[in-house]
């Protein structure tokens, strides 16, 4: 199904908000750090919708639901509005962007259908693209417009 460009450029910029290592950029508003919690990272493909039972809807892409995620831990998380945009700004803690480094590293070499999926609290929350293995500790994350940024905030707290 070719969703034509306007759905190429949403996905590309739904993957550069999520896997760009932004931490204090100008124009971000960002709220009070929060401590500690984790996120949950899988490497999985694209499928087509309905094509199996594991195919499920992640924000616009369909993937192969993962059977196993690991966990990365959260030293912070923090709200952060980007032009408009809902986002959550993360940095990992040591052990952390261990697993995060080592997924991403794994996505960017599995191909131009892998993506790396995000789970917080138990709930699917992203599905990117990742074309070269991330450096350092922070990520962020853009949300749906649905997404409530503090609710994520607190889901990543309870890891």
């Amino acid at each position: 199904m070719n969703r034509g460009p306007s759905f190429a450029l949403a996905s590309l910029v739904l993957a550069v908000l999520a896997l760009s290592a932004c931490s204090s950029t100008p124009g971000v508003v960002a709220t009070p750090t929060v401590a500690g919690g984790a996120i949950e990272l899988a490497v999985s493909q694209t499928c087509a919708a309905s094509s199996d039972l594991h195919c499920v809807a992640v924000n616009g892409e369909n993937v192969v639901l993962p059977s196993a995620f690991e966990r990365a831990g959260v030293g912070d998380a923090v709200v952060a509005e980007v032009e408009g945009r809902n986002a959550v700004d993360v940095t990992f803690s040591e052990e952390g962007s261990v697993v995060f480094r080592a997924l991403t590293e794994k996505a960017a070499g599995a191909g131009s259908t892998a993506r790396l999926v995000m789970r917080i609290g138990g709930e699917l929350k992203a599905a990117v693209v990742v074309m070269q293995a991330m450096e350092g500790d922070q990520v962020q994350i853009g949300l749906s417009p649905d997404d409530n940024a503090q609710g994520v905030v607190d889901l990543i707290r309870r890891g």
